[in-house]
């Protein structure tokens, strides 16, 4: 079988996987940014295993489905950063003004860099280059949020429940190498690297079948006495101090 057509069956699977593990553990209602963004990944995988790299269909399909998906992503990211955080509204909202504002700046710098160097790019003319400098933006700034996320998670005592820390740290996986490989694309000659992105797309496929794997049904909430050491107090304390005051600027 073509290293391509098989690689993107193998993630398509783990996507719908995936979807059909949420649904069955009804957790849909609580990841809907990830269950679309699961969905998405199925549908076009399963039209990138059907049609050749090299026909013009696969480019106009390509042309419409990475502005979506970069779409998309924000929104998985977001809801991401709104789990973690939701006894944090005012740490929350900062984390989305810093994600739509670095996302913003980060593709606005890569479209003015697009105009203003001239590559020599072949299809630049069909904007292909210039969707492919806003994509390579959008999943760095992604990467460098989901980064951010995980360095919280690692130093304050937040005691989240065992799914987000599943969906943080695969995800975050799942982004940060799609962030490597776009930059090795983009370093290649014809911005594509076949044995790059085939690599990527395994990674990818693991990632989707583990986090798929690791869920488990949501426990009904109940009341609990917790002990916490000094140091979680002081920590907590940190990021309580950050939410008064990211609260009452987001009021202003």
């Amino acid at each position: 079988m073509d290293p391509q057509v098989a690689t993107e069956l193998s993630q398509a699977a783990a996507a719908t996987i995936a979807v059909a593990r949420l649904i069955s553990l009804r957790l849909a209602t609580a990841f809907p940014a990830l269950l679309v963004y699961l969905l998405f990944d199925a549908f076009y995988s399963y039209i990138y295993a059907l049609i050749s790299p090299k026909s013009g269909i696969y480019f106009w399909v390509y042309v419409s489905v990475a502005p979506l998906l970069s779409v998309i992503s924000i929104f998985a990211v977001r809801e991401l950063v709104t789990l973690i955080f939701q006894n944090y509204p005012g740490i929350r909202t900062l984390g989305r003004w810093v994600i739509y504002g670095s996302v913003t700046f980060a593709a606005s710098i890569s479209l003015a860099a697009a105009k203003l160097i001239n590559i020599g790019y072949p299809h630049k003319k069909w904007g292909l280059y210039y969707i492919q400098s806003v994509e390579r933006s959008v999943i760095f700034s992604l990467a460098i949020a989901i980064v951010a996320i995980l360095f919280v998670l690692s130093k304050y005592p937040l005691h989240l429940g065992r799914n987000t820390y599943v969906s943080s740290g695969f995800f975050g996986a799942l982004f940060l190498s799609d962030a490597v490989r776009l930059l090795i694309d983009s370093l290649a000659p014809q911005f594509f690297n076949h044995y790059v992105d085939w690599t990527e797309a395994f990674i990818i496929t693991a990632c989707l079948a583990g986090w798929a794997l690791m869920l488990r049904r949501q426990p009904a909430p109940v009341a609990r006495v917790a002990f916490s050491s000094p140091d979680e107090d002081r920590l907590l304390q940190q990021l309580e101090s950050l939410n008064q005051i990211m609260t009452r600027a987001a009021r202003r």
